[in-house]
C-alpha cells in the first residue's frame, strides 16, 4: 500500500499565522509607533549588519545546490543568487551614515558584531546553515525559504515607512521591499506547492519552518533590547 502523502501547500500554510505572530514582536511594534519620529525608528540599524551580510553567505554558499538535478533545485539556486546580492544595500546604508559613526574603529566594529549581546543575529546564520542541510529535499528546502521570505516581506512592509535620520534606507526602504515577494523570486508558488511530501518529509519541513521562525523572532527581539540600551543617533 502506498503511504499517504501531504501537499506542500498544506505544509507551508502555517506560514501565514507565523506572519501574524511576527508582527507582534517588539521591534516591529516600535517601527509602527507613530509617537516615535520616522527618522528614529531605524536607530537600531547597525545591529542588523551582521545578519544581513551573513545571509548573503547563506545564499551564496549554503542554500544553493552545487549540482542541481531538477527544476526545483534550479529554481532555488536562481532565488538564492538574487538574495545573495542584498547585503550591498545595508552596506551602502552604513557608508551613507559613516559620518554619524566616526568614533567606530575597525576593532570597535569587530567587538560590536561579535558581542554576546547580539549573539542571536549570528546564530540565525549558523542555524539556517544547519536547517538547510536537514532540508536536502528541494521541496522541504522550499518550505524553509518560504518562512524566510514571508517574514522578510512582513518586516520590510513596516520598515520602509521609517528612515535613518533624514536618509531613506536602501536595505529597509522601498528598494529592498521590492525584492521581497514573500515566496521564491520569479517563481509561481504552485510549482512547488502542488507537489507532495511523505509524512516523514512533511514532519521535517514543519520542524525546519518552526525552528526558522523562532530564530528570526528571537533575533529581532534581541535587537529591540539592544536598541533600548543604546539607540544610535542618525539625526
Amino acid at each position: 500500500m502506498e503511504k499517504e502523502r501531504v501537499l506542500v501547500k498544506d505544509v507551508v500554510f502555517p506560514v501565514f499565522q507565523m506572519r501574524e505572530d511576527f508582527k507582534q514582536s517588539r521591534l516591529i511594534k516600535y517601527m509602527e509607533d507613530e509617537s516615535v519620529s520616522a527618522s528614529k525608528r531605524l536607530n537600531w540599524l547597525p545591529y542588523f549588519t551582521y545578519f544581513a551580510n551573513s545571509f548573503s553567505d547563506i545564499n551564496n554558499y549554503i542554500l544553493p545546490y552545487k549540482k542541481p538535478v531538477n527544476e526545483f533545485e534550479e529554481q532555488i539556486n536562481s532565488h538564492a543568487a538574487t538574495d545573495a546580492e542584498h547585503n550591498s544595500l545595508i552596506n551602502k546604508d552604513m557608508r551613507n551614515l559613516q559620518d554619524k559613526l566616526k568614533g567606530f574603529t575597525f576593532a570597535d566594529c569587530l567587538e560590536f558584531l561579535w558581542n554576546d549581546n547580539i549573539k542571536n543575529s549570528r546564530m540565525v546564520a549558523y542555524e539556517i546553515a544547519n536547517l538547510t542541510q536537514i532540508a536536502s529535499n528541494p521541496l522541504v528546502r522550499y518550505c524553509l525559504i518560504r518562512v524566510i521570505e514571508e517574514l522578510g516581506n512582513t518586516f520590510f512592509l513596516v520598515s520602509h515607512n521609517c528612515t535613518a535620520g533624514a536618509i531613506e534606507s536602501n536595505y529597509f526602504g522601498d528598494v529592498h521591499l521590492g525584492y521581497e515577494p514573500g515566496s521564491l523570486h520569479g517563481c509561481d508558488p504552485e510549482m512547488f506547492e502542488s507537489q507532495t511530501l511523505t509524512a516523514e518529509e512533511a514532519e521535517t519541513a514543519r520542524y525546519v519552518m518552526q525552528k526558522c521562525y523562532d530564530l528570526f523572532f528571537d533575533m529581532i527581539e534581541e535587537m529591540y533590547d539592544r536598541a533600548q540600551e543604546n539607540r544610535f543617533n542618525f539625526d
